[in-house]
């Protein structure tokens, strides 16, 4: 082989190797009315809440609060044992009711006698949740890819989906798994959709290798985000060549004042929570 067909065939692995990265990193593109709606927002984590002054997170209290400061709202949907469509963040409750019992293994008549963080709060159904906001400011709407099984988070995206069929707020649709965001992709091609990134797992955690693959925007081929929502401290090179690739950015969970204003320069969107920004940034 010549010097000139080895530098060709080099070329050409190349160009196959950039063309394989670029196939499966390519997020979707948003347009710029979807948007419109969330960039230089500042987003309320788990509504403008305060644990320990009687305003618990995912509480109908705190999203109110949120849409009185101007606030888009970050929030958790998953099912009860029942299939009871919630909002509540963790796998169980008891760091925020007390009670050792994950959420799908207590019906929805049980999770109504609980109460958040020693308040008179309890945990409220989307419904109530999108009742109260009633389309005064956006919200991003975590689907929790757990309990039982696929069919399983699939059926809280088919619940999550009927119940903004008729919402006549601006929303979009994350999660950490991008099994339901493909199914968003495949069934709601209208709706803003993105995927979360925690960044790299620790070393030899369970189910490091596709944590990983996540963390590099590696698994983009099988859902197509038009936003990543990457955890504000762990912001690596991929997050950056996917923004340049089309896709836009959400910062969370940003923890202070100091920190949103490094932010701000580079990143569209930021969710936030222990202080108290204005609702809009860069505008």
């Amino acid at each position: 082989m010549t010097i000139g067909e080895s530098l060709l065939l080099a070329l050409g692995l190349y160009c196959a190797v950039v063309a394989i990265y670029l196939f499966l990193v390519f997020p979707g593109r948003a347009s710029q009315d979807q948007k419109a709606s969330f960039v230089h927002r500042n987003f309320a984590h788990r509504g403008f809440y305060d644990n320990d002054n009687g305003v618990p997170e995912n509480s109908l209290k705190a999203f109110e609060a949120a849409m009185q400061e101007g606030y888009g709202c970050e929030l958790d949907v998953q099912f009860t044992r029942d299939k009871k469509l919630i909002v509540f963040h963790d796998n169980d409750f008891l760091r925020i009711c007390g009670v050792d019992k994950k959420v799908w293994e207590m019906d929805w008549n049980e999770v109504c006698e609980l109460r958040l963080a020693g308040t008179d709060e309890r945990v409220p159904t989307f419904r109530e949740v999108l009742d109260t906001v009633a389309g005064r400011n956006p919200l991003i709407v975590e689907i929790k890819a757990e309990g039982l099984d696929m069919e399983w988070y699939t059926q809280v995206c088919e619940a999550t989906a009927a119940e903004l069929k008729d919402y006549k707020g601006e929303y979009c649709i994350e999660s950490f798994h991008p099994g339901p965001v493909r199914w968003v992709w495949k069934n709601l091609p209208d709706v803003t959709r993105g995927l979360l990134v925690n960044g790299p797992a620790e070393p030899g955690t369970k189910g490091s290798f596709v944590v990983n693959l996540i963390s590099e925007l590696l698994l983009n081929f099988t859902c197509r985000p038009q936003f990543i929502a990457y955890r504000y401290d762990r912001r690596n090179l991929a997050l950056r060549i996917v923004k340049k690739l089309g896709a836009f950015s959400v910062m969370w969970t940003v923890p202070n004042e100091e920190e949103q204003r490094k932010m701000e320069e580079a990143e569209d969107c930021i969710i936030f929570e222990h202080y108290h920004p204005h609702p809009r940034y860069n505008s």
